[in-house]
């Protein structure tokens, strides 16, 4: 859908509410405030008011503000309808308000900009009223090179929206996508070795099962120094391995931080059935000096059906990212 079909299927924000657009995008800090912040905030209003300070566009004293008056705070967020950041430019195309929630278009254009594109939960979203709200991909206009998203947010009470400020803002861009799904080439299943070199030490970043596991119960194959296969650009299978009665899968996300690179293998049969249940359990662990993410899934299975299965996957990556500061700000009516 293109920015005039938008604006014809949506309100428009009033005009009245919209400061110069070309201004330049408001930098604003994102780090999270802990319980400290009201108790500090108390603190500089003996000194200084934080509604004045607020005024005089002290980041600091904003995110202080909204975290014990959001209402007031908003107030003195200066309407901004778009910005632009490494050349990369945010607007807010329009508003609807029905009842308790409200939706209001986002179009993020510039050059590296495709139908790919994720604001990768990088977003923030501060209303002068109790929400909760997200972020949902709308459409990309190829000729434009425009991107598209819906937000939404909903009261926490039910009640109507009231009017006031909202402000969005992103931090994080990625795009350049692509997905991979099917079976995984290079790897024998029939020669999957027994009891191979395991570890222990490792950066633990999370694990996922159905069961309550410890995680020191387990070892780790070692990564083999060249990767046994590499379905797509960004991932590969580093190790394969039978251990306790389970075969071991491990996987490599290259630069996990700027690719959210993704995704997950698992094991069928001859007729396509998964093998396992799919999985006892998928841990998670750093590299070792290194912003890469090993994965381990544990699938039950007993060693003899090996020959008879297929190694499939799906994952995810993609080949661009863009940080920087955007930030609009609009009131709803």
């Amino acid at each position: 859908m293109k920015t005039d079909k938008l604006i014809d299927a949506i309100g428009m924000i009033d005009e009245k509410y919209v400061a110069d657009a070309h201004k330049p995008c408001m930098k604003i800090s994102h780090r999270k405030v802990k319980g400290f912040a009201i108790a500090a905030a108390a603190m500089l209003c003996i000194a200084v008011p934080l509604p004045a300070m607020t005024a005089f566009g002290s980041d600091t004293a904003y995110n202080l503000l909204y975290m014990a008056m959001p209402s007031v705070a908003q107030t003195f967020k200066p309407i901004q309808k778009s910005c632009e950041d490494k050349g990369i430019r945010m607007e807010v195309i329009s508003a609807d308000i029905q009842g308790d929630e409200a939706h209001f278009y986002i179009s993020i254009q510039g050059d590296m900009i495709d139908e790919t594109t994720d604001l990768y939960d990088s977003y923030n979203i501060k209303c002068p009223f109790d929400s909760v709200g997200h972020v949902s991909f709308s459409d990309f206009d190829k000729e434009t090179k425009t991107a598209h998203f819906v937000v939404n947010i909903k009261t926490m009470n039910g009640e109507k929206i009231p009017k006031g400020k909202v402000t969005f803002s992103v931090r994080e861009l990625i795009f350049d996508k692509h997905e991979f799904e099917g079976a995984i080439d290079g790897i024998d299943l029939s020669e999957v070795p027994k009891n191979p070199p395991t570890t222990k030490e490792v950066r633990y970043r999370g694990h996922g099962s159905k069961y309550e596991i410890d995680i020191s119960d387990y070892s780790y194959l070692i990564p083999n120094a060249e990767p046994l296969s590499v379905p797509i650009d960004g991932v590969s299978v580093t190790g394969i391995g039978y251990i306790d009665g389970a075969l071991h899968i491990q996987t490599y996300y290259e630069n996990l931080l700027k690719t959210d690179n993704h995704g997950y293998v698992y094991l069928v049969d001859e007729n396509g059935n998964l093998i396992g249940d799919n999985y006892f359990a998928d841990i998670s662990f750093w590299e070792n000096d290194g912003d890469g993410s090993y994965d381990e899934k544990i699938i039950p299975v007993d060693y003899n059906e090996l020959e008879n299965c297929s190694l499939m996957g799906w994952f995810s990556t993609s080949n661009g990212y863009e940080s920087g500061d955007w930030e609009v700000t609009f009131k709803m009516k």
